[in-house]
C-alpha cells in the first residue's frame, strides 16, 4: 500500500475555538478538510454550514474544488450543513462517501424525549445532489486515502448510550454501525481522522491497524468520552498513548482526555477551529 503527504488537515467546525488571527467561527458540531497531494476532502459539514463557509473563506480553502465530501455519521451535527442552502450549492454534483445506514432515521433520548438527530435530506435528495458511494467495506479514494466503511468491534467500548433508531421492529437501540473514519497512510504511520467515535476510538485504531496493515501515528478528532468517568478516560487514553504518537481530541471528546494529553506537547495535536495536523 503506498504512502501519501499530507498537505493539509485543517478542521472547519467544532465547538472548541483556537486563537488565531483572522478570526474563525465555532459550534457544536465537527468538519474537517483533508488535502493530500492527490485528493482534497471534506469530512462532515458541521451543524448549521456556517462555520464551514466562514472558516473555509479565511483559511483560503476552496470548498468547491472538494474531490469528496465523506460524511463520519448519519447525526445532524455533522451533517446539517447539507441543509445550508449555500454550503450545498459549493458541494452540488460532488461524490459522497458514507456507510448505507447513514439514512437511517436517528434519534436521541434527551431529557425522557426522542428528538430527531439524522439527516437533514432525504435519500432522493441525496441522490439528486451527489453521486453516492455507500459502502460497509473499507474504500481507497485515493492513493494511501481510505474511507473506513464499517468498523470492526474489538472488544472495547462504543459508546452509543441515548441513541434510537427506526426499524422494522419500530424503535430499537442504535449501535451506530455507520459510523466511520478515514485512513492516511503517511510515511510516519497511518493518521486517523474520526468525526464523533462512536464504535469507540479503540476500535477504530485497531480496525485501522488492520486495514492499513501499519502502525498509527496520529489520531484526531472526536473519541466521545465527554460523559464517560474519568476512570474511563484515563484506561482509554493510556491505550491510546501506547499505540498512538499525536493525539488531538476534538469536538465530543471532553476535558478529560485533553487535559491529559495536552500536558504532554510532544504528542499534543491542538483540533481546535482551524487548527490541525
Amino acid at each position: 500500500m503506498d504512502s501519501t503527504k499530507i498537505r493539509m488537515l485543517t478542521v472547519l467546525s467544532d465547538n472548541f475555538s483556537s486563537t488565531i488571527i483572522p478570526p474563525l467561527l465555532g459550534e457544536w458540531g465537527f468538519s474537517a478538510y483533508l488535502e493530500t497531494e492527490d485528493v482534497k476532502i471534506l469530512y462532515d459539514v458541521g451543524n448549521s454550514g456556517i462555520p464551514v463557509l466562514h472558516n473555509a473563506e479565511k483559511l483560503g480553502i476552496r470548498l468547491e474544488q472538494v474531490d469528496y465530501v465523506v460524511l463520519s455519521h448519519g447525526h445532524l451535527d455533522h451533517t446539517g450543513g447539507l441543509g445550508n442552502s449555500k454550503l450545498l450549492r459549493k458541494l452540488e454534483g460532488k461524490v459522497l462517501v458514507a456507510h448505507p445506514s447513514i439514512f437511517e432515521k436517528k434519534f436521541l433520548n434527551w431529557s425522557g424525549k426522542l428528538q430527531y438527530i439524522g439527516l437533514p435530506l432525504t435519500v432522493d435528495e441525496m441522490e439528486r445532489k451527489f453521486h453516492l458511494i455507500l459502502t460497509k467495506k473499507p474504500v481507497e479514494l485515493s492513493k494511501g486515502v481510505y474511507f473506513s466503511g464499517e468498523v470492526k468491534r474489538y472488544g472495547y467500548d462504543e459508546y452509543v448510550s441515548g441513541l434510537f433508531k427506526v426499524s422494522n421492529d419500530g424503535v430499537v437501540e442504535d449501535h451506530m454501525s455507520d459510523d466511520a473514519a478515514l485512513y492516511v497512510k503517511t510515511s510516519e504511520g497511518t493518521v486517523i481522522l474520526t468525526g464523533c467515535g462512536h464504535s469507540g476510538i479503540l476500535n477504530i485504531m485497531n480496525h485501522a491497524k488492520e486495514v492499513m496493515n501499519d502502525k498509527i501515528y496520529a489520531a484526531i478528532g472526536g473519541f466521545h468520552l465527554l460523559s464517560s468517568s474519568r476512570d474511563h478516560v484515563e484506561k482509554v487514553t493510556t491505550e491510546l498513548m501506547n499505540n498512538v504518537t499525536k493525539i488531538g481530541p476534538a469536538h465530543c471528546s471532553g476535558n478529560v482526555i485533553k487535559s491529559i494529553v495536552g500536558s504532554d506537547s510532544k504528542r499534543w495535536i491542538d483540533a481546535g477551529v482551524g487548527k490541525g495536523l
